[in-house]
């Protein structure tokens, strides 16, 4: 476990137009260590019953506390080096299953690879993925957490292939009604659907998922990292980007019939998950 808590708390604001947007509230402990805590909160003005009530139930659902991991922590003992190498999938997907489903607010990212995955993908496919040597082993698909999120309740729908001026204007919508969204982003490039750079760290060593929360007041995307990223400085864990900066690491699933848990290959995954509860 991290030496201290470290958590940050935003609060959700409403402009003329309806759109909800994050700003700044307080900061305990720092954004760049082993776990950050982010939670999401609105002020509520005295008397304002029926927002009042619309808040508590969203409370209910787990939707204002995401507890975020770093994978290279080293901390999740058996499968440390697994986190290190591949775990930015489970550690997006722990932070899913802690903040939407109730009994799971403490979950780990060593839990949810041990106990989660194993119940839901079955023993077999738990033990052909894990059962590889560590460079083999690989991270939960996109559809592999969506299959997840179907099983505990959680509402939401994967988009699997898309196109760019669609998926800009769905995600951007999505996130300004506060609800988040999963990506897949890789090290490559794209512009106007062709890759224009084969090999930028900017998002992805090779392939990697995090969790869009809100946009900003100034329409950056807010969105957690389990990886350290230097152009990021202190906000590690919480990072902002322009969603058309994000657009374009991000890929459209190729072949969308395709039901593997785990990463297989590129033509197999990518897209995104809108979150609707």
């Amino acid at each position: 476990m991290a030496e201290k808590q470290n958590r940050i708390t935003l609060y959700w604001q409403t402009d003329t137009q309806g759109r909800r947007f994050l700003v700044p509230g307080s900061l305990e402990g720092r954004l760049d260590g082993e776990e950050l805590e982010v939670v999401l909160k609105e002020k509520v003005e005295p008397g304002a019953a029926k927002l009042e009530a619309a808040l508590e139930e969203k409370a209910k659902r787990g939707a204002t506390r995401f507890p975020v991991f770093q994978q290279k922590a080293g901390t999740y003992g058996i499968y440390s080096e697994y986190m290190t190498r591949h775990g930015c999938a489970c550690c997006s997907l722990t932070t899913l299953l802690a903040a939407y489903v109730p009994g799971y607010s403490a979950l780990r990212p060593e839990k949810t690879v041990a106990q989660v995955e194993r119940e839901h993908f079955g023993e077999a496919v738990w033990k052909k993925n894990y059962g590889k040597h560590i460079a083999r082993q690989m991270p939960v698909s996109l559809y592999g957490i969506s299959r997840i999120l179907t099983d505990y309740g959680v509402p939401h729908r994967y988009v699997g292939a898309f196109e760019d001026e669609d998926a800009l204007r769905e995600i951007g919508a999505h996130l300004y009604s506060d609800r988040p969204v999963v990506v897949e982003t890789s090290r490559m490039k794209r512009q106007n659907g062709r890759i224009v750079r084969w090999f930028d760290k900017r998002f992805a060593g090779s392939y990697h998922t995090m969790i869009l929360l809100g946009m900003d007041e100034s329409g950056q995307v807010i969105f957690t990292d389990s990886a350290t990223r230097e152009w990021s400085g202190e906000w590690q864990r919480l990072k902002k980007a322009a969603l058309s900066d994000l657009l374009a690491y991000m890929f459209p699933q190729k072949n969308t019939g395709d039901t593997h848990v785990y990463f297989s290959r590129r033509k197999n995954t990518g897209g995104y998950i809108l979150i609707d509860a």
